[in-house]
């Protein structure tokens, strides 16, 4: 591991960084939460993206071309062992700058792997969902 990375404790400390990463288009933020191998992302819409660099190049053309997003998130379902963690999470992604306001309800599943230097997230995979699926579980 990059010894400049946050121990994260828990896949919990891990998933709030990610998403504070992303509201605050922090691509620094955003470099120190993924696993340094062995990782996957999928943005909604798109093809896999695996491996370190790839992934992180992706989240960097997000971040850098992006006003920080208005987002809230809500684990909806949660599995851990001793050194896995998935998580299902419902995203409420609000951009006040288009006209009208638009909102993208995302699905997302977030997989976590502990080693030796903390958790680290080694999957994020995305797909848009339509809003009466998600409405409940979002306030």
């Amino acid at each position: 591991m990059n010894q400049s990375k946050t121990k994260f404790n828990s896949p919990d400390a891990v998933e709030n960084a990610f998403y504070k990463a992303f509201a605050d288009c922090d691509t620094r933020a955003m470099d120190d939460v993924w696993a340094d191998d062995d990782v996957i992302c999928i943005h909604p819409g798109s093809s896999p993206l695996v491996g370190y660099n790839a992934v992180l190049r992706s989240w960097r053309t997000i971040l850098d071309n992006s006003e920080p997003p208005n987002l809230h998130f809500e684990v909806v379902y949660k599995y851990i062992n001793s050194n896995l963690a998935v998580h299902i999470v419902a995203e409420q992604i609000r951009s006040e700058l288009s006209k009208p306001e638009s909102v993208a309800i995302v699905l997302a599943t977030n997989v976590y792997r502990r080693d030796t230097d903390g958790w680290r997230m080694i999957e994020h995979h995305a797909s848009l969902s339509s809003r009466s699926r998600t409405q409940h579980t979002l306030q």
